[in-house]
């Protein structure tokens, strides 16, 4: 017993010497100032509205600990939702939200209930494309930590910043410390290094091993998810370091500010500018750069400075040049024949700008890469040649090329040789031969069935211009670029990543982004999921649904049901043209899904409805609507139908496409 109160006693008398405050049995809410440096994508934090109503404070007795400490930490950094999935190791943890929901419900982060880890961790992911900045996830122990699966990679390769938390099993079993073991899991449950099963996708991973320094910890972490190239961080602590009893205190936010945008030196701004001016056959290769919505315009007043540049989006992650300006090549994943006649490649923010073994650029074309991570740390083998790589921000790189050129009198006397009109003209010709042909794929007839060029030119032509576009359509997702023709920054978010059923969880976190940037007068958000049979059933959908129901997160879900996966067909063929693959059916290759799911029904069982489905909108009860449909009339009744209820009503919907 003496032991016990020892440990006890020094867990409970920390002396402690930053900004300490005097605990408070119901501190008054505390007025949120935004942490600009996380702003990256330059939108003012979103605060409560004006006109919404303000919950009123409760006086409780709990002790302020480390675990209240955590969630303060959070808010006082900007994050303003935590994704969460309690378990055992969260006592103080549950605790705590009770806690800050009763004292401070207005400056406390919003918690939202997940079933599933990988809805958690794509629904941070989903809301820090729009924001830029990075959201709290919540999980136990190592199965929770596990259950993330490739949520994580997806956040790590797609460059979102994610905040991940985790408890630790106690490490005292004969209750020695408030939160020692107390049930049988918590002997089951401890990894020899938990932080290893996430630590090679993760930014920084830590843990917290003393209350007293819980919100360096977070600051620190968040300072990497927030530098360039973003991605996830990972934080555990164990129970009893979370039941620690400390006194409040805070950092000075203005100290823990990420590292801040690098530039290109001088020289390579000549070069990189000099050689695109006086190339022929000039071409932009990108994939992340949109992630920063003023970049596309940037990139547009450079393919506009130089008439008959290309601009080719390889990433698919967001939009990064409009499609409907006459330098766009349009997005294709990596293989696309405009790498094949390049004299001078320019490589903004990607990954993979070619696949060297179908289309490599000439041998002496000239390439120069600028990226936030040129060298790709993370993928061990990347052999990409470039000779001049530069670690810069996008946006401040492109600022320099651009203001260099319109200031060098001879690169813009170059400029006006009648070439470079010539050139344009050509290239606008080229466009407009590109539009049409798109233009001329779709069949439209009411009887005609639906494939992804008639899918794509419907959603375009009947949902909203302000719609976004989350999409994780893998094989049809390049024909759908074509048809929707993305040209608004931010209207085409893709995962960048590979980990399939993302958009599961993204969509609801970008909805969530949008609607609370409306709170500071952003138009009113249409969201439009768009995801293959394969990717929806890979990643919990169930659990997203019903997420979306109880959280009234409207969006619009569409299934394109085509009977399972064709991604490994392709891949076979590719590797073997002649081979057995080619005469095989789907069920040889185990790539078959028929019997198909009925996910229309599917969607209105897990969101809790108990209406049937139909083409119908009679039954406005329900909050979640499922819809088949298989011919081009079909699918335009159920887009009516979408308009008005997600758009208007505010209600979720699915629409399964049968292809």
């Amino acid at each position: 017993m003496a032991l016990r109160s020892s440990l006890a006693r020094a867990f409970r008398s920390p002396v402690i010497n930053i900004q300490v405050r005097k605990p408070r049995c119901s501190p008054a809410p505390i007025p949120f100032t935004p942490a600009a440096a996380f702003l990256t994508n330059h939108r003012a934090h979103p605060q409560v509205s004006k006109s919404t109503t303000m919950a009123t404070p409760r006086s409780t007795s709990g002790p302020y600990t480390t675990a209240f400490a955590l969630f303060e930490a959070l808010w006082e950094a900007g994050i303003t939702a935590c994704f969460v999935n309690v378990g055992s190791d969260h006592p103080s943890i549950i605790e705590a939200i009770v806690k800050g929901k009763r004292e401070r419900p207005n400056s406390w982060p919003r918690m939202i209930t997940c079933p599933s880890e990988v809805t958690a961790i794509s629904m941070a992911d989903g809301y820090a494309r729009v924001s830029g900045r990075p959201q709290a996830v919540l999980v136990h122990v190592d199965v929770g930590t596990q259950a993330l699966g490739q949520g994580v990679h997806n956040a790590s390769v797609g460059r979102a910043p994610v905040f991940i938390f985790a408890g630790l099993c106690p490490y005292t079993e004969s209750g020695e410390l408030p939160g020692s073991r107390t049930e049988y899991m918590h002997w089951l449950q401890e990894a020899p290094d938990q932080k290893a099963i996430v630590r090679q996708y993760c930014r920084y991973t830590g843990e917290v091993r003393t209350g007293l320094n819980i919100k360096q910890t977070i600051g620190r972490a968040l300072q990497f998810a927030n530098s360039t190239p973003k991605g996830p961080v990972y934080v555990a602590a164990a129970r009893e370091v979370l039941a620690q009893e400390i006194p409040p205190y805070s950092l000075q936010q203005e100290q823990w500010v990420p590292i801040g945008p690098s530039a290109l030196p001088v020289d390579a701004v000549h070069d990189i500018s000099t050689a695109l001016v006086q190339a022929e056959r000039p071409l932009i290769i990108t994939g992340y750069s949109g992630r920063d919505r003023r970049t596309p315009e940037l990139l547009v007043a450079l393919a506009d400075l130089i008439p008959g540049i290309r601009v080719h989006d390889t990433g698919g992650s967001d939009m990064c040049f409009p499609f409907n300006h006459i330098a766009s090549e349009g997005f294709r994943l990596g293989f696309d024949e405009c790498t094949r006649d390049a004299d001078v490649i320019f490589l903004l923010d990607c990954d993979v700008p070619w696949i060297p073994s179908r289309n490599p650029p000439p041998k002496d074309a000239k390439i120069y890469h600028v990226d936030s991570d040129p060298l790709n740390q993370q993928i061990p083998v990347s052999f990409f040649p470039a000779h001049g790589r530069w670690k810069a921000e996008s946006f401040t790189a492109l600022t320099q090329l651009v203001n260099h050129i319109n200031n060098d009198a001879f690169l813009m006397q170059k400029i006006q040789d009648p070439k470079y009109v010539a050139r344009r003209e050509a290239r606008a010709k080229i466009h407009e031969a590109r539009l049409a042909d798109i233009a001329s794929q779709p069949r439209l007839s009411d009887e005609d069935a639906l494939d992804a060029h008639n899918i794509g030119i419907l959603l375009k032509t009947s949902l909203p211009d302000s719609t976004t576009y989350v999409i994780e359509a893998v094989t049809a997702a390049q024909i759908l670029s074509d048809q929707l023709q993305p040209s608004r920054p931010g209207s085409w978010i893709n995962c960048g990543g590979t980990g399939i059923g993302w958009s599961n969880g993204a969509a609801l976190g970008v909805k969530m982004a949008l609607t609370d940037l409306e709170k500071d007068g952003s138009k009113p958000s249409f969201v439009c999921q768009i995801v293959g049979d394969g990717s929806f059933m890979c990643a919990a959908p169930s659990t997203a649904l019903w997420v979306a129901r109880k959280y009234e997160i409207p969006i619009l879900t569409i299934v394109l049901n085509n009977g399972g996966w064709k991604a490994p067909r392709n891949s076979t063929e590719l590797v073997y043209p002649s081979g057995l693959n080619t005469s095989a059916s789907d069920d040889e290759i185990n790539v078959s899904f028929r019997p198909t799911p009925n996910y229309a029904a599917l969607a209105e069982a897990a969101a809790g409805s108990e209406i049937g489905w139909g083409n119908t909108a009679e039954d406005t009860k329900a909050w979640m609507k499922g819809v088949r449909a298989s011919t081009v009339r079909e699918f335009k009744e159920a887009l009516q139908l979408a308009n008005a209820r997600v758009g208007k009503d505010g209600k979720g919907m699915l629409l399964e496409v049968l292809m």
